[in-house]
């Protein structure tokens, strides 16, 4: 196959440098792109490195201020601290009065047919039990069980307990002994 060449000389000149143009642009293009994606990757691993800046700067100032952080003689002040509020924990515990017998004893002098919806004891050992009876008999033997029990006192039965013969809403008012 034969080429001809037709073109004079200065038309290849300018050819040749119109394609070197070319080439130079593509390539200018993609060095550029590669740079802008470069700057990219390197703004988000900034951003990431900025992050982990500020979480490890913020568990630095936890750590310092935590109780491994500080000084010995400041955990020894914390700790005479903690053991003080304990002390007035316990105090308190040991003043607690224990009702739990009282509950005990309750549980065992219901009978049948009784219900107890609420108990409710103050601090002064004041208590009042409230609840539900079908029959005024059984209200009446809850009643006389109440007053022979040994925890409970100066038990109290309005009228109003005793006005129906059947389904009967009732409270009791008393004073409690607690165990200490």
């Amino acid at each position: 196959m034969i080429q001809l060449n037709l073109l004079p000389p200065s038309e290849k000149k300018i050819l040749g440098l119109e394609r070197t143009f070319r080439w130079l642009v593509f390539y200018g293009n993609a060095i550029i792109f590669l740079i802008l994606l470069f700057i990219v990757f390197l703004t988000l691993i900034w951003f990431f490195v900025l992050i982990q800046l500020k979480s490890y700067s913020a568990n630095l100032e936890s750590t310092k201020t935590s109780f491994q952080g500080q000084s010995i003689e400041n955990q020894q002040k914390l700790i005479k601290e903690f053991n003080e509020k304990l002390d007035k924990i316990d105090g308190l515990q040991q003043k607690q009065k224990r009702y739990y017998p009282i509950l005990a004893e309750l549980a065992m002098l219901v009978p049948g047919g009784v219900r107890i919806e609420a108990l409710s004891i103050d601090e002064s050992g004041q208590g009042r039990i409230s609840g539900f009876a079908n029959q005024r008999g059984q209200l009446l033997l809850f009643k006389s069980a109440l007053e022979k029990s040994s925890y409970f006192e100066k038990i109290e039965n309005p009228l109003s307990n005793l006005t129906k013969q059947i389904n009967i809403n009732f409270y009791f008012t008393f004073n409690a002994k607690t165990a200490k």
